[in-house]
């Protein structure tokens, strides 16, 4: 009796080919996380099997073979269910996240330490740097416009300027996530600039105002003014079209108002005018640069890095200018 040889194993397994290429005709192993997530969660509430595996240049999906139909069609309907009324928009690339922003608030409250510090050998003086530079709209009325951009970097005092650092920070960065660092600086900038004309408008010659908050309103009013453009927030469904533009207008400005509430209206010493009126010229500023993104893209790694850097360069330069202006027409004799 000859002995049996145990079954060899075959030493190939099952295929289990990527999504991506199959779904949308983009590369393998290229995926977003938030895409891939999203379609993990389409299949497992399918009941279809999948893996989820991390890759040096993004995310793949991946199911067995004899799933595959199954798998492209699901998640086909999905997208096909769940239209906006607007196209995708890429994001700027992970790399693109917070330090600039870090960096640029250790420099704001450096230049608080400066600033309130005297220094008689430069013939500086704390009360100098306010007199040239905060928003006095007498002043910024008599022709100084300067100020609207030199008030944001003065503050009354260490909790006016590290409150300021940590929430812009805070915006900043999410802003940074969607736009890159370097525009969002100078969106923010142009923002509490703007907002701080329409103040002096409406507040009358009588008023004065310091501080970065009115680009931390600005910021946020960024934030929701492209969430707007872009249509987030809308309502799903092939349905719901018509109604999507609507809801993705609402809810940004809800929170937008929710947010100046809650943070614009605290401390007996806040100006809630600066504060709206940056929230409000943050959120016009953005509808320009979201219709150009919806039609061009947001900045990516293949020209996004020049262009932020250019924006931030230029968002640098305004603060520069507007000081220089205040220096050569304003600053006091020794």
């Amino acid at each position: 009796m000859l002995p049996l040889r145990p079954l060899q194993r075959s030493a190939t397994r099952a295929p289990w080919p990527d999504l991506a290429p199959l779904v949308d005709g983009s590369l393998a192993g290229r995926l977003p996380q938030a895409q891939a997530r999203l379609w993990s969660l389409v299949l497992r509430a399918r009941r279809v099997p999948h893996r989820v595996r991390s890759l040096p240049g993004g995310y793949t999906v991946q199911v067995p073979a004899r799933f595959m139909r199954q798998a492209v069609d699901e998640i086909t309907l999905y997208h096909h269910e769940n239209v906006s009324p607007h196209p995708d928009i890429p994001l700027p690339p992970v790399e693109e996240r917070s330090r600039p922003t870090v960096a640029a608030m250790l420099g704001l409250c450096a230049f608080f330490l400066i600033a309130h510090r005297p220094w008689p050998e430069f013939g500086s003086y704390p009360q100098y740097w306010h007199s040239v530079g905060a928003g006095n709209a007498a002043r910024m009325l008599d022709g100084q416009w300067w100020r609207m951009f030199t008030a944001l970097t003065l503050h009354a005092d260490p909790a006016h300027v590290a409150s300021n650092a940590v929430i812009g920070g805070v915006f900043l960065v999410l802003l940074s996530r969607r736009i890159g660092s370097g525009a969002a600086w100078l969106l923010a900038i142009l923002a509490g600039g703007l907002g701080n004309v329409l103040n002096v408008w409406v507040q009358g010659p009588a008023h004065l105002s310091v501080g970065f908050s009115t680009a931390v309103f600005g910021a946020a009013g960024a934030l929701a003014g492209l969430k707007a453009v872009s249509g987030e927030g809308g309502l799903a469904g092939p349905q719901a079209t018509a109604q999507a533009g609507a809801r993705g207008w609402l809810l940004p400005l809800a929170a937008g108002l929710a947010l100046l509430a809650s943070l614009g209206t605290a401390g007996e010493n806040t100006d809630i005018g600066a504060h709206f009126f940056g929230l409000l010229a943050g959120g016009l500023l953005a509808l320009p640069v979201g219709l150009l993104a919806m039609r061009h893209g947001y900045p990516n790694e293949n020209w996004g890095m020049r262009l932020n850097e250019f924006c931030g360069i230029l968002a640098g330069l305004l603060l520069v200018g507007a000081w220089t202006w205040g220096w050569e027409c304003g600053w006091p004799m020794r």
